[in-house]
């Protein structure tokens, strides 16, 4: 056993070191990474056992993670415990000790697997050191949650703990704006989405909310009432778009009637398909890059403009010249300009 001292959340607290016997832990009922699995659940006797599974389950790195324990032959990082009388609660590395508990049973002569290295934490500690520690360890540490799990993290402290968007800025390095639309993101999943489509993979589809909330295009179509949530919900849950991505170009496709009745009638391929015979930039990402090119030459500042025309900026005149010959030969090429 050794005792140090650590700064957590800003607060030096003394910690213990200890190597505790698996029959004294408890797994937390409250860690993020099986929260999807508890909150489908009809009841509320939720057991150690039931904790077991949704570690196992909604975890895609389990066996991974236990391959390499077992492997390694032991963790190098000790996990994180509250002392609770008479045991102690895993608050970081529940998927951790549960493989110990499960290579225990595989090696039953084995000592090294009945016990485990721990961090403990004081009696009573305080609860923003707790949130502190699991965030440090799973929003960009070796074994993140998935973006579901982060996004359902930043709602519980948000509104059940009311931390503000600029504490959660401090703790987590991400922008106010990305804070926000995670949070409501979110939101949408489970207040919307999921109570239609609740089957458990359908929180893999969370980007796809992530990018709906983010898009200032549609957050402008949303308000003239040119889409609804509902609707991008059935969209998402009749498997119209593939990929997250997609969604990027959604307000593209709203923007066009006959587009928009593809994507209704059939999916966002074909959608784009539609879209393209007006617009190539939809498909294609030369074309894309044409169109941002064109738009900033329009748009190029006077005093940028004047330096090029008073012989200020040779190398600029070169590009448009390379540019200018390269459209020309291809125009050419094409048969659209005579040679």
């Amino acid at each position: 056993m050794s005792n140090i001292t650590v700064n957590l959340d800003g607060i030096p607290i003394e910690i213990k070191r200890l190597k505790i016997p698996l029959k004294q832990l408890i797994l937390d009922i409250e860690n993020p990474r099986i929260q999807y699995y508890l909150d489908t659940r009809l009841n509320d006797n939720i057991t150690q056992e039931k904790i077991k599974f949704a570690l196992a389950e909604g975890n895609e790195q389990y066996e991974k993670l236990n391959d390499h324990i077992e492997r390694n032959g032991g963790i190098y990082d000790p996990i994180w415990v509250v002392l609770k009388e008479n045991y102690y609660t895993v608050i970081e590395g529940n998927t951790r000790a549960f493989v110990y508990e499960e290579l225990s049973e595989k090696y039953v002569n084995d000592e090294k697997w009945k016990a485990i290295d721990a961090y403990v934490l004081p009696y009573k500690i305080n609860r923003d050191v707790i949130n502190f520690i699991r965030l440090e360890k799973h929003l960009f540490g070796p074994t993140p949650w998935d973006a579901y799990e982060k996004a359902r993290e930043l709602y519980r402290l948000n509104t059940q703990e009311d931390y503000s968007l600029k504490r959660l800025e401090q703790l987590t390095k991400l922008s106010a704006s990305d804070i926000r639309n995670n949070i409501q993101a979110y939101m949408d999943m489970e207040e919307q989405y999921l109570t239609k489509y609740n089957k458990p993979s359908e929180r893999l589809k969370f980007s796809y909310f992530v990018e709906f909330r983010k898009n200032k295009e549609l957050k402008k179509l949303v308000k003239e009432g040119k889409i609804s949530l509902m609707e991008f919900c059935d969209w998402v849950g009749e498997g119209k778009f593939k990929r997250g991505e997609e969604i990027r170009k959604l307000p593209l496709v709203l923007k066009d009637e006959q587009s928009r009745q593809a994507l209704i009638d059939d999916n966002f391929q074909a959608a784009l398909d539609q879209l393209e015979q007006k617009n190539p930039a939809a498909k294609s990402k030369l074309f894309e890059k044409i169109e941002d090119v064109i738009y900033d030459i329009e748009a190029l500042p006077f005093g940028e403009l004047d330096e090029i025309k008073r012989g200020l900026q040779p190398a600029k005149i070169d590009s448009l010249k390379r540019l200018h010959d390269v459209t020309t030969n291809l125009l050419k090429d094409i048969g659209t300009i005579k040679c």
